[in-house]
């Protein structure tokens, strides 16, 4: 079927709508399908609509009413999800659709899918391995979170659909289990990490610990930040690029961060000083050696090579096993730097959000609910003070 010349909108958020009519039903009235694509002029949104004209004729198009889970999962979702999730993600989710969701849904309309449907196959799913007889809670909603990108995809980008069942889906509460994962360090161990710095730690471990804690980046950020990202006159860093792990399983660097295109914190004037002196072992190497690579990452080599995320848990790890400090990851440094701050009834949760990089603020809550418990307790001793004054 031929497609009629379409059209271009632009969005509010910057983002531009494209429109296309592909048929008329047996009423006479236009069947159109939308797009919303991310381009920075309107001429590009026009080239992504001429790409889209083009791939529709030629693979065809099918009425969004007839639209089954299989064609929009293999031929829309998986070319949409390498542009906005990470490679790693996108890995993870396919393997659970395929596993989980692609045999119930295969051939049903994406429209007609429900959501006590979805809850039955979360309920009901049986480990894959023979290694554990039952799937947590934590994996269930990874699930569902992998299922939700595909309709996300469905409704915002494509229009087919106008909600997410996903969301609709509630599953039934377990009884609490002790968590995996470390808790973050207390105030006291902070205090304990801090003076192991002084005493003992190399150049490189003081400064990739104190950056991790005091900006709370994520692995990927801390491993691309450049010197040039380091503002001395405001004391800012601004961390707009990350290592990640490819489709090929080798690292790169790239553009923008997981959760928004950039973030810029505020730091102590303090650890800029000894950001400054940190930054001086690579300089002086590049003049030895009479280079000016393009990257000149701040935990990277003298050559413009950056640091890999797995050698900065391996720097991690050695400190805090010499340091005697309670083991945990790298990345609970990041947990650790949030709950620190939210502990204090003083700092608002909004500046712990975009400190952390986080798109919603209720992501922040979610996680970091046992710091906001002691914040209340914090509130509530103040009321107490003045009450027995």
């Amino acid at each position: 079927m031929a497609i009629e010349k379409g059209t271009v909108e632009r969005l509010k958020s910057g983002n531009y709508r494209l429109r296309v009519t592909v048929g008329y039903n047996e009423n006479g009235n236009p069947i159109r399908l939308n797009k919303t694509v991310e381009a920075k002029t309107q001429r590009k949104a026009y080239g992504e609509l001429d790409a889209w004209i083009e791939d529709l004729e030629e693979h065809g198009y099918e009425d969004v009413s007839t639209i089954t889970f299989e064609h929009f999962y293999e031929n829309m979702w998986k070319k949409e999800a390498r542009t906005i999730l990470e490679p790693r993600t996108v890995r993870e989710y396919s393997d659970i659709i395929d596993n989980r969701f692609l045999p119930s849904f295969k051939s049903k309309k994406l429209l007609e899918i429900k959501p006590y449907q979805i809850k039955d196959i979360v309920v009901a799913a049986q480990p894959l391995s023979k290694k554990s007889t039952t799937l947590s809670r934590k994996t269930k909603k990874r699930y569902l979170n992998a299922l939700s990108s595909v309709f996300s995809v469905a409704r915002d980008q494509y229009r087919i659909i106008t909600h997410n069942p996903v969301a609709d889906v509630r599953l039934p509460k377990e009884t609490a289990k002790k968590r995996d994962t470390p808790e973050p360090y207390s105030i006291d161990e902070v205090k304990k990490m801090l003076s192991a710095l002084d005493e003992h730690a190399s150049d490189k471990t003081k400064a990739l610990v104190m950056t991790a804690f005091i900006t709370g980046a994520r692995e990927g950020e801390i491993a691309a930040v450049e010197e040039s990202d380091f503002d001395f006159t405001s004391n800012t860093v601004h961390f707009h690029q990350r290592i990640v792990l490819d489709e090929d399983k080798k690292y790169q660097r790239r553009d923008g961060l997981k959760a928004s295109d950039s973030k810029t914190i505020p730091v102590p004037e303090s650890y800029m000083i000894q950001m400054k002196e940190f930054m001086t072992i690579n300089q002086k190497a590049r003049k030895k050696l009479r280079i000016n690579p393009k990257h000149k990452y701040i935990f990277g080599s003298p050559e413009g090579d950056f640091e890999l995320p797995t050698s900065l848990y391996r720097n991690w790890y050695r400190f805090v096993k010499g340091a005697g400090l309670r083991r945990i990851r790298f990345h609970d440094l990041r947990h650790t730097s949030a709950s620190y701050l939210l502990a204090d009834p003083n700092i608002p949760i909004k500046a712990v959000q975009e400190l952390l990089g986080h798109k919603d603020y209720r992501t922040t809550m979610n996680i970091y609910g046992h710091a906001l418990e002691e914040t209340k307790r914090a509130a509530s001793d103040r009321f107490s003070n003045l009450l027995d004054e």
